[in-house]
């Protein structure tokens, strides 16, 4: 081959192989599951994901309902007992998250207390709710303080309602959420 030739060869070769890098940063950025992978790195230690970090601490349930091919589906029916229907304490479930996540629009604020948290979990506890489950192990999680299934939890919870705007992409910051907190609560 003439020199000339391996020259160009070898300046197209290049040229390629930055452009796929290019173009791997650009998706790896530009991406909802890159953002979450990022954000989830940014929290454990760089070798693991928040997820994997925390393992221990995700619910069966909330792992059952993100891999089922089934919709999570609430009724709107009112209950006998004088409960709030599932579809009311979904709603309040998904309006606390919104302390916890960030996502481009939050529709509905609820804050997290314990008292909140104690009620929810009883109200749970003594329900027929479909999700039960799901939400009394939520609820334990969270009044261990433990809030890392907040994103996955919104995120079953809006697509229940069809959302198309405002899916949650990581955990706020301490920082954002005392931010979010005074703009909503104070």
């Amino acid at each position: 081959m003439q020199k000339s030739t391996k020259i160009i060869v070898w300046g197209l070769s290049s040229i390629l192989v930055v452009g796929l890098i290019a173009a791997s940063i650009i998706m790896l950025f530009f991406t909802d599951s890159a953002q979450n992978w990022l954000a989830t790195e940014k929290v454990g230690n760089g070798s693991e994901s928040a997820s994997e970090a925390n393992s221990g601490s995700i619910s069966r349930e909330l792992d059952t309902l993100k891999e089922s091919e089934e919709e999570f589906e609430v009724s709107d029916e009112a209950t006998s007992t004088g409960m709030p229907s599932e579809r009311q304490f979904a709603d309040s479930l998904h309006h606390m998250t919104h302390q916890k996540i960030r996502a481009s629009e939050k529709w509905g604020h609820l804050e997290i207390t314990d008292e909140r948290l104690e009620q929810k979990y009883e109200t749970a506890k003594n329900s027929d709710y479909a999700y039960r489950d799901f939400y009394m192990e939520t609820l334990e999680a969270w009044m261990d303080g433990d809030f890392s299934n907040a994103v996955e939890v919104h995120n079953v919870i809006w697509n229940e309602r069809n959302g198309s705007v405002g899916r949650a992409i990581r955990l706020l910051t301490p920082e954002e959420e005392m931010k979010y907190k005074i703009e909503h609560f104070d």
